[in-house]
């Protein structure tokens, strides 16, 4: 008989190998590339080394310079790999992709305990609608996602362990892992603090427990410089090491970074959602209270006419999203009522890296959800094994329940695979798949 470990390692394998062939299937279909990968895929192309003109650019300069150069920089690991072509651009993405469904498979063991919870932790993942489709398109989203799932990977491991003391590796490399996000894109900072609070109050509790008086007092007391090390000094590091070739380019200047920086911030902040004619300044932007309802998903690429159409639909995984709206308030419940570590570990980093958004004017998209993908996943896993394991009597009708919404999230993952994938199918197919008026 294997051991859970092993079990679990099948399982994720298992599962990991089927989400990395569908992600990897028709990568370098469409052949043109499509919504930002205008810009991303083409500034990967440039740091990748090709010349400017070939990567599509007007001059030797990156388009999305407002955003940090990690992801462009796996991008060019692809084309440095597979040319400069549809395929080098996406595989970095396809790689990304694939890698995330195993660190939640993983993740999803470390929480339960359970081989069976690993499989089907991954499997959600794997069958995730918005996760899949960046995980074949050259933006920067997936890659962010995968560390962000990492960190909290390692930040889980980490407390699992009963020898938590010294300088703890596992933490610091969860703090690396989640600076490296921000090197992808500074948003990443929201899931950083996610970390952070989790690290603080697992602390405090473990001093609590411990029967320490002033829990809070000895915790910032104890493991203020330790904490700081892992959530402050770490990132740090980690996102600034990215940004090394571009200081190599401009004389080891730390004003000149400064100064991008700022440029950057200031773009941001002064970014606005109409033009000057009142206008939207594009037809796909979505506030953040509308991101779980998925009422505007963002098309990637459409072809239609001859009674045909072909689609990229960024969207969300129904089940998932839409089972958001039951599962994350039981989660919270579950951590503030029953004090389940698990239960937050899942909830804070959906909750901390979602609200910010409601608060944010700039223009905002559907697909900033990515990196919480992995967290809705571990959430529906969660709920469900809690479902399964009703008791005795109510056992074997809780389990097929369980699979039944299991399978569900397959389903309408096999239901949605033309819109997810550009594959030209009738009009009428393409219709019984465009739910809302606003997926259109």
């Amino acid at each position: 008989m294997r051991s859970p470990v092993a079990r679990a390692v099948l399982a994720v394998g298992l599962v990991t190998l089927a989400g990395g062939a569908a992600r990897l299937w028709g990568l370098s279909e469409p052949p043109d590339k499509v919504f930002d990968e205008v810009y991303y895929a083409s500034d990967g192309c440039l740091v990748a080394g090709e010349p400017y003109e070939s990567c599509g650019l007007e001059r030797d300069a990156e388009r999305s310079w407002v955003h940090p150069p990690l992801g462009k920089q796996l991008i060019a690991l692809g084309v440095d790999g597979f040319g400069n072509r549809p395929l080098g651009w996406r595989v970095s993405a396809a790689a990304a992709g694939t890698v995330t469904i195993a660190i939640v498979g993983a993740l999803a063991f470390l929480l339960t305990g359970s081989p069976l919870w690993a499989g089907a932790g991954a499997l959600l993942m794997a069958t995730e609608h918005l996760h899949f489709v960046h995980s074949r398109i050259a933006m920067l989203d997936v890659f962010l996602a995968m560390f962000v799932a990492l960190g909290f990977l390692l930040l889980v491991w980490d407390r699992r362990r009963p020898d938590r003391h010294g300088v703890r590796p596992l933490r610091l490399a969860a703090g690396a892992a989640l600076g490296l996000g921000a090197s992808v894109k500074w948003s990443g900072v929201y899931a950083l603090a996610a970390a952070a609070v989790l690290a603080l109050a697992w602390e405090r509790t473990r001093r609590k427990r411990a029967g320490a008086a002033h829990p809070w007092l000895r915790t910032a007391l104890e493991e203020g410089p330790a904490l700081g090390l892992a959530f402050v000094v770490a990132p740090l590091v980690a996102y600034l090491v990215p940004w090394l070739p571009w200081l190599a380019d401009h004389g080891w200047s730390p004003a000149s970074l400064w100064n991008n920086h700022h440029a950057i911030a200031d773009y941001h902040l002064t970014l606005q959602t109409h033009n000057a004619e009142g206008e939207l300044i594009h037809p796909y932007l979505s506030r953040a209270w509308t991101w779980f309802l998925l009422l505007r998903p963002v098309a990637y690429f459409y072809r239609g006419g001859g009674g045909t159409a072909a689609e990229i639909l960024g969207m969300g995984n129904p089940l998932l999203f839409w089972g958001a709206l039951l599962f994350v308030p039981y989660l919270l419940l579950a951590w503030g009522t029953q004090r389940d570590w698990r239960a937050g570990a899942v909830a804070a980093p959906i909750v901390i890296q979602y609200v910010p958004w409601l608060f944010v004017t700039r223009p905002l998209f559907l697909f900033y959800m990515a990196p919480i993908t992995p967290f809705l996943a571990l959430g529906a896993t969660l709920m469900l094994r809690d479902v399964a394991g009703l008791g005795d009597r109510l056992r074997p009708a809780a389990m097929a329940v369980a699979a039944l919404i299991e399978a569900a999230g397959v389903g309408l993952f096999v239901f949605f695979w033309p819109v997810l994938v550009g594959r030209t199918i009738s009009q009428e197919a393409w219709q019984l798949r465009i739910w809302m008026g606003g997926w259109i």
